[in-house]
């Protein structure tokens, strides 16, 4: 009996009967574009920041590299649709770029149509 109560703790605290649940999950519909990039990191993202708020989604967080002179992220989101929407300002090599993605195409690309009429093509 006392090998039985060992064995059982030593397979409870190790995880051996945990149940594994696939989970069913599919991949979101994305659709991306960029540009060539006139301006600074800090121009960038102000320009980011409209776009992203014109747009229809809210900021979630602007990540900078290690050296923001190289360039910046913008993460957005809209909670109402479950839209996300990235906008990536890579400085170091001249071009901006953004997605947005959702579980469902039509919503992804109704908000991709947004983002292109807020996109000013040069920033």
């Amino acid at each position: 009996m006392k090998f039985f109560s060992k064995a059982f703790i030593f397979t409870v605290t190790s995880g051996l009967l945990q149940i594994t649940l696939p989970a069913k999950s599919e991949p979101p519909y994305v659709y991306t574009t960029g540009g060539k990039l006139y301006s600074n990191t800090t121009e960038c993202i102000r320009e980011g920041r409209r776009i992203t708020r014109a747009s229809g989604f809210d900021i979630d967080e602007v990540i900078y590299d290690d050296n923001p002179v190289n360039g910046a992220t913008i993460f957005g989101s809209n909670m109402y649709s479950a839209t996300a929407f990235t906008f990536r300002c890579e400085t170091a090599y001249g071009t901006y770029s953004y997605a947005t993605a959702s579980q469902d195409n039509d919503t992804a690309y109704e908000y991709y149509q947004n983002v292109i009429r807020n996109d000013p093509s040069e920033i």
